[in-house]
């Protein structure tokens, strides 16, 4: 028999914390911030603004004229690239920096099929980088199997000075790099059908100043370089070329020997030189000198290198007889 079992009802009464506090809803509140313009931090903020457009506008026409005079740079070296140069041809490849715009030219109008069956004779090792660059291909200016030399029909180069009305010119007066020869710059120059220099504006004159580089034995350079000093006592100085570091009278510690195992004498001429011609024969006539940087022989055409370019158009030499001739 269940027993009935009494349940017990307790009235439960909940009491609220005092220790715990109902969060209100967080309510965002915007607080507005304006700059009166005739405060200092807007003046101070305007002034910025301006002056970092200004700048930018500055820098962008600045890149922009910089890059049309490339434009007509490399365009005036276009115009004489596509006058002269054919398919098949053998070209000389000059050192420079406008002989390495046209090298370049040269490798494009390759790629576009404009140009075929070209072969490149590089004057220097610059020359024969940019050209392997430029996809150009390389060849050798001596046929070591028949022992003559190969037939270039064209070659162009940078010239460092050249004298006006004779157009005879100087090239070596930049320091040599690498395996760079100036005996087979002239040589490559010397056996071109055609012949293109480019001089820039100021270095086309007549009364040229400046260096003449002078190739010597390097047994006895120091009697080479004393009969060469005294030959322009007075108007020239001899210093011999260094490696490296500062040129000075004996080239320092490290005098520059070529890839022909030749000194470097540099003639320093102190007074306008009045005929590069007789320096060039005067030069020959020294013992122990091997070459020198005179160059001769009546280029085809002549750019001058100014803001905007002119190209002087082939025209007979006064003299023919020393068209042939470094």
């Amino acid at each position: 028999m269940a027993s009935a079992i009494p349940h017990l009802h307790f009235p439960v009464t909940w009491k609220s914390n005092p220790r715990i506090r109902k969060r209100k809803p967080a309510t965002a509140t915007a607080t507005a911030c304006s700059l009166s313009e005739a405060s200092p931090l807007f003046r101070a903020a305007k002034h910025t603004v301006l002056h970092s457009t200004i700048n930018f506008l500055l820098v962008f026409f600045t890149y922009m004229i910089l890059l049309n005079c490339k434009f007509l740079y490399n365009w005036e070296n276009v115009l004489w690239v596509d006058t002269f140069v054919k398919s098949g041809m053998v070209i000389g490849l000059g050192s420079g920096q406008a002989s390495g715009m046209a090298i370049e030219y040269l490798g494009r109008q390759l790629r576009a099929g404009a140009l075929k069956d070209l072969v490149g004779i590089p004057t220097s090792v610059v020359s024969a980088s940019e050209a392997a660059k430029a996809g150009i291909p390389l060849g050798e200016y001596e046929n070591s199997s028949q022992g003559c030399f190969l037939q270039i029909d064209f070659a162009f180069d940078d010239v460092d000075i050249i004298e006006e009305g004779t157009l005879i010119s100087v090239i070596g007066r930049r320091r040599l790099q690498g395996e760079e020869s100036i005996i087979q710059e002239k040589l490559v120059l010397s056996i071109a059908d055609q012949l293109v220099f480019m001089v820039k504006e100021d270095l086309y004159k007549c009364g040229l100043e400046g260096s003449i580089p002078v190739l010597v034995e390097s047994l006895n350079w120091l009697e080479t370089a004393e009969e060469i000093d005294d030959l322009f006592l007075g108007d020239a100085e001899v210093w011999r070329r260094p490696s490296v570091g500062h040129a000075g009278p004996l080239g320092g510690d490290f005098p520059l020997v070529t890839t022909e195992g030749h000194n470097v004498l540099d003639v320093i001429f102190t007074s306008p030189i009045a005929s590069l011609a007789e320096v060039a024969n005067s030069l020959e006539k020294v013992d122990g000198v091997v070459d020198h940087g005179v160059v001769s022989k009546f280029p085809d055409a002549l750019t001058v290198q100014a803001r905007i370019s002119c190209c002087i158009p082939p025209h007979p030499h006064p003299k023919s007889g020393q068209n042939k001739h470094m």
